[in-house]
């Protein structure tokens, strides 16, 4: 990967960390470095369709192995739902010229950070191998391509049936875990496909025929329906000759028409309520907002950072720290292919009043709506981001690693860079833009659902031995940066470990004084002083050292 812009990230810094009391100099327009974060690759098109991207970098002798099918449970109707999630699980019990498990496979080949996806929009598959293994990586992902829906059995059926009704449990047991799922049903029309879950309906899981789900497969896991990205120890060269050879012979599948957009209107605010099992009261409020490819949404990202996620931010800063009437607080922004969502979420203290914080909650968007957020606070947003997308990527595969950015880009904007336009908008959106689209979706119709506890809680059945000590792994062989010394005229010792992976520098000082330290008077003093490192200095309040750090 490229080196960042450090006098960028710098730039984006210098403001917020000035002292509270200094005066910010004059806004200047952001210059955004499209090559700095460019993820170089070579794009083709196979004759059936298929869709290949490939990036190299020979750093390591590995490569990330990204699949992405266009096929989510947006593509389902109601009666045959939770048809994507469930090919999901098919395709890691192996295959007709591979009638073996998927996982079992990618274990005995060394491959690492591998595991498989689904949501409204796509399906994917992933796995970091040694190139040594690249090749035949290539033919078990060709081969759940072209040959699973002759392997597919009404044995294999009925068990993933199981499997996934016990993932549909185990997911709604978890705190919180029906929420989703309860204001999804109330927000999105009755034929609106983001209206159930992407596990589905058990019901229609158990009404599926072995038929439903074999036209399934053949009508949605077509090589035109799908992109493969690589990255890593591969040229583009040799990655097109290999993906040729194990997926050019498979045909594609029929045409697909795809709705490009869906926003729904909510033709009036809607409250509800509902009892989990969870330890809190949690409020949520959603607004339908703008889609994947929509300028908006990057706006509204930066704005759900203004409001939540640093101490500083707003709701971070009345709720939890100045009113104390609430432990956590977020706000963000789920921008699927169809549609967006704009969700904030407090989780009230205990003994504080729900209706107050949902007024605060209230109050604090007002005054944003009201007036836009300042210039500090987003350059402190986008610095958090952009470095957040830098560290991402400094990985080849897996989600939010190289070759998954790039498929991404591919299947829902059309273009492999089409992240760049993302970020690029994202760094230059001003505070007047990020106003302007706040307005123009926030002022709708919202949906409010507060989460109660339940009056029965109990522990599940322990599964395990408790009288038997897990085993351990074998010790990993970690090779660690060569250490560089140094010293400062006032005796400071400087240790210096170069990586040049991620545009980054990790800073840690290590002083020789602790608990130790302490008389035996004055017990505590080492750690007291710890704690009040972060709260404040002769330059900085406790706020604008925490800009300072997160800058």
């Amino acid at each position: 990967m490229k080196k960042l812009a450090i006098p960028f990230l710098l730039g984006l810094a210098a403001a917020a960390a000035l002292p509270s009391h200094a005066a910010a100099p004059a806004a200047k327009p952001t210059v955004f470095d499209r090559k700095a974060y460019s993820i170089d690759h070579k794009k083709f098109v196979l004759p059936n369709g298929l869709t290949l991207l490939v990036h190299t970098d020979h750093s390591v002798p590995v490569v990330g192995v990204n699949m992405w099918y266009h096929v989510g449970s947006r593509n389902e109707k109601r009666g045959k739902t939770g048809f994507a999630h469930l090919f999901e699980h098919f395709f890691f019990n192996g295959s007709e010229n591979y009638p073996h498990g998927f996982r079992e496979a990618m274990d005995d080949l060394g491959a690492n950070n591998r595991n498989g996806t689904t949501n409204t929009d796509r399906t994917n598959f992933f796995e970091d191998v040694p190139v040594s293994a690249l090749e035949r990586t290539l033919f078990l992902e060709s081969d759940r391509m072209g040959f699973l829906g002759n392997y597919i059995s009404k044995e294999m059926l009925e068990r993933e049936r199981g499997v996934v009704s016990n993932e549909k449990r185990q997911g709604e047991n978890q705190p919180y875990g029906r929420v989703r799922m309860e204001i999804s049903a109330k927000m999105y029309p009755y034929s609106h496909p983001y209206s159930w879950s992407t596990i589905g309906y058990m019901e229609d899981l158990q009404a599926a025929s072995l038929e439903d789900i074999k036209e399934w497969y053949r009508t949605y896991y077509g090589p035109n329906n799908a992109v493969i990205s690589l990255a890593g120890d591969i040229t583009p060269e040799r990655a097109y000759e290999l993906v040729s050879k194990y997926f050019g012979a498979i045909p594609p599948g029929p045409p697909l028409p795809r709705t490009e957009k869906w926003i729904p209107q909510l033709d009036r605010n809607i409250r509800d309520e509902m009892e989990d099992h969870v330890p809190q009261v949690r409020i949520y409020r959603s607004w339908h907002v703008s889609s994947w490819r929509d300028d908006d949404t990057q706006r509204l990202n930066l704005l759900a950072g203004v409001l939540a996620g640093s101490k500083s931010a707003r709701l971070d800063k009345r709720l939890v720290y100045e009113k104390g009437l609430a432990t956590s607080v977020s706000a963000g922004v789920n921008d699927a292919e169809l549609s967006g969502t704009f969700t904030m979420t407090a989780t009230v203290k205990q003994g504080a009043d729900p209706m107050e914080v949902e007024r605060e909650m209230e109050r604090v968007l007002a005054e944003l709506l009201e007036k836009g957020p300042t210039e500090a606070e987003l350059k402190r947003v986008k610095t958090s981001d952009l470095a957040g997308f830098a560290r991402s990527v400094e990985r080849l595969g897996g989600m939010g690693g190289r070759s998954d950015v790039l498929a991404e880009s591919e299947t829902f904007g059309g273009k492999p860079d089409a992240y760049l336009d993302r970020l690029e908008l994202f760094a230059k959106s001003t505070p007047a833009d990020v106003k302007l689209a706040a307005n123009r979706w926030l002022r709708g119709n919202h949906y409010t659902m507060t989460v109660r506890p339940s009056a029965k809680l109990a522990a599940t059945k322990s599964t395990i031995d408790r009288k038997q000590l897990p085993a351990l792994g074998d010790a990993p062989d970690v090779k660690f940066p060569a250490l560089q010394r140094g010293q400062l005229k006032n005796g400071l010792k400087v240790v210096l470990l170069e990586r040049h992976t991620a545009p980054i520098v990790n800073v840690s000082l290590a002083v020789d004084a602790g608990a130790a330290s302490d008389t035996a008077a004055k017990a505590g003093a080492a750690s007291l002083a710890l704690d009040l490192l972060d709260k404040g200095t002769k330059t900085r309040d406790a706020f604008a050292l925490s800009d300072a750090l997160e800058n």
